[in-house]
């Protein structure tokens, strides 16, 4: 490559590039090994779930008015708080490897019913629980069906989603337990 052209190239800025991803390299390591457009559309769809999942939670914060309702409202509110964050790293992961994240509101809710996941609202406080239980093993399995797909072609993929999981788990593990309690006082 001339000066003159090594030059010319240095002096480009992120805006000058923004035309398209063409002139950007594909993986940022060698050793990557994952299908990148299939990653990205995978961490879309579970972005979607979750953002959906946190409308839900919010919606059953709101709704949750009885004498059990303000404890469980509470653990709605830390529950939705924490399906936010796992949004914001999805889209942050999905921007690190050149995708953009979908941020259309009737795209997210289409991406997240093509995996199963609706906003519901159930009439009591424990067809609420039983909804957020519902969507929290979907999503439990949907990260361990991903987390065994990637496998080792995207470590920093994967061990984000382990976090999730983790995350996914105990929230379902919460759910289970309210509904637990719930039954031995009946």
């Amino acid at each position: 490559m001339a000066v003159a052209e090594k030059a010319q190239r240095d002096q480009r800025s992120i805006a000058d590039l923004q035309g398209g991803t063409a002139q950007l390299p594909g993986a940022i390591a060698a050793e990557y090994k994952a299908d990148v457009a299939q990653v990205i559309q995978r961490l879309n769809t579970l972005r979607s779930t979750e953002i959906c999942s946190y409308l839900q939670y919010k919606q059953h914060a709101y709704m949750a008015v009885s004498l059990i309702g303000p404890a469980v409202r509470a653990e709605f509110i830390e529950h939705a708080n924490e399906e936010l964050q796992h949004a914001d790293m999805l889209a942050e992961r999905i921007q690190q490897l050149g995708g953009v994240p979908i941020f259309d509101p009737k795209e997210i809710a289409d991406t997240a019913a093509k995996a199963h996941v609706n906003v519901t609202q159930g009439a009591t406080v424990e067809a609420m629980v039983r909804e957020d239980l519902d969507v929290e093993i979907r999503q439990v399995n949907a990260y361990i069906a991903l987390i065994r797909e990637i496998g080792f072609d995207d470590p920093t993929t994967r061990r984000m989603l382990e976090d999730i999981l983790k995350d996914t788990e105990h929230h379902a593990a919460e759910l289970r337990d309210m509904l637990s309690k719930r039954a031995d006082t009946e």
